[in-house]
């Protein structure tokens, strides 16, 4: 048996239902895979409330890790027992499920389960936009807009690790003092000044803004961008911005973004989990801080992360 979180309508957190149901023996490339731990990300609320349409009933999540129970034909590579994770599969609300072993990715020994689900994504979609988006060097200055948020954090830890001059901003004081230590210069996001107060530490502009808000930031990122220089766009927290092109064209501006499933894919997996693993293990990317919740309470999470009231990174734990 597997308990499992679905969703048959769209709306609020109290949609999330608690369900068990027998899963079957794996097909074939695929595996029964035991969750010991399972990611929550603000994806899955936007799946739960219809910002991103999915077939219903939906069951949530797209990461986790466990142990592998059973191997369907054709799988090889992976044997009964083994400790895996991924990153972009739909369905992980759930204690057992069924999951092409071709998503999965064997999980060095000391890396936990809890870490995985924690940080992969949101690592691996840090990587991809400091290596992948605009490959960073050092001595380079950036912007990152919303460096407190779980992706913003971790690429304003590893683009100071990579040598860069880290600007980052945050909507409160209590945000900013998340990435304070850890970054060279901390401002508020909705400061009017804030063009000026980057230019004053890099006269011409930075190199690459880190664009992580949207709408609400995208014009202090245009104005601190140097001419040639890059904005790369992960993700819209305030809503998609609107981008003048012939702006951009005049000065040269490169705007790049995407989907990190889109660059961490083929050969690109094992290179990007390798060095997100070797970052955790450096303590590059800081301390990894976990929020527990049972899987059973899946809409408890939902509603912390709606009222902002999570305090690290949040896995659902069968």
């Amino acid at each position: 048996m597997s308990t499992v979180v679905r969703f048959y309508q769209y709306g609020p957190p109290s949609v999330l239902k608690v369900e068990d149901e027998i899963v079957g023996t794996p097909g074939p490339g695929q595996v029964r895979l035991r969750h010991e731990a399972i990611g929550v990300n603000f994806v899955d609320t936007m799946f739960r409330d219809g910002t991103f349409t999915v077939p219903l009933p939906f069951v949530p999540g797209i990461e986790g890790a466990g142990i592998v129970e059973a191997l369907g034909p054709d799988v090889t590579g992976l044997a009964v027992g083994d400790r895996v994770g991924y990153f972009f599969a739909p369905g992980s609300y759930a204690s057992v499920r069924l999951i092409n072993a071709d998503a999965l990715i064997r999980l060095p020994d000391d890396i936990s389960s809890e870490r995985t689900a924690a940080i992969l994504a949101k690592g691996l979609t840090a990587w991809m936009g400091v290596r992948a988006l605009y490959p960073l060097k050092a001595g380079e200055k950036v912007l990152v807009q919303g460096a407190s948020g779980g992706v913003g954090s971790l690429v304003s830890l590893w683009a100071k690790a990579l040598g860069a001059t880290v600007i980052g901003t945050a909507g409160s004081a209590a945000k900013l003092d998340r990435v304070a230590h850890a970054i060279d210069h901390v401002f508020l996001s909705n400061d009017p000044d804030l063009p000026s107060k980057v230019r004053a530490i890099a006269p011409d502009g930075v190199d690459v803004v880190y664009e992580l808000v949207g709408q609400a930031t995208f014009a202090s990122s245009l104005a601190s961008v140097r001419n040639g220089g890059t904005i790369v766009t992960i993700g819209a927290a305030s809503g998609e911005p609107n981008i003048d092109k012939e702006i951009l064209a005049v000065r040269n501006i490169h705007a790049t973004g995407g989907g990190m499933p889109q660059y961490v894919k083929g050969p690109a997996v094992a290179t990007a989990t390798a060095e997100l693993f070797d970052a955790l293990r450096k303590g590059i990317l800081g301390e990894i801080k976990v929020t527990r919740y049972p899987l059973t309470d899946a809409a408890r999470a939902h509603e912390d992360i709606a009222a902002r009231r999570r305090s690290g990174s949040p896995i659902l734990v069968p």
